[in-house]
């Protein structure tokens, strides 16, 4: 822009040269290029970004999913053992059980 201004001021006025319109459009063309080709390239950018982040967050979220598939498997298995440690069959088969007394004479209470 230095290069198309006179160093003479007139009245306060700073003069131009003049240039034709095919060199204005010419720069105009140019500045639009410039700008889109930026645009374009700051979308793209922007666009990778946040689909790897999608396929980085969907990635943890299949991971944590099995991960909660083999805890309740592991809870279903631990409760089944629990279950058959209160079960009366096995109650009945340790020592504990084996080794209490039992009553003389049964009470029984009805209603």
């Amino acid at each position: 822009m230095t290069d198309s201004i006179i160093g003479r001021k007139y009245g306060g006025k700073v003069i131009r040269k003049k240039s034709t319109l095919s060199q204005e459009v010419r720069k105009t063309i140019v500045t639009l290029m410039f700008g889109l080709v930026l645009i374009t390239v700051i979308l793209s950018i922007v666009f990778l970004l946040n689909t790897s982040n999608s396929a980085q967050k969907g990635y943890v979220h299949s991971q944590l999913i099995l991960q909660n598939e083999e805890l309740e498997n592991t809870n279903k298995a631990l409760k089944m053992k629990v279950m058959n440690a209160r079960s009366m069959i096995n109650l009945e088969n340790t020592n504990h059980i084996k080794n209490m007394l039992k009553p003389d004479k049964e009470i029984r209470i009805d209603n």
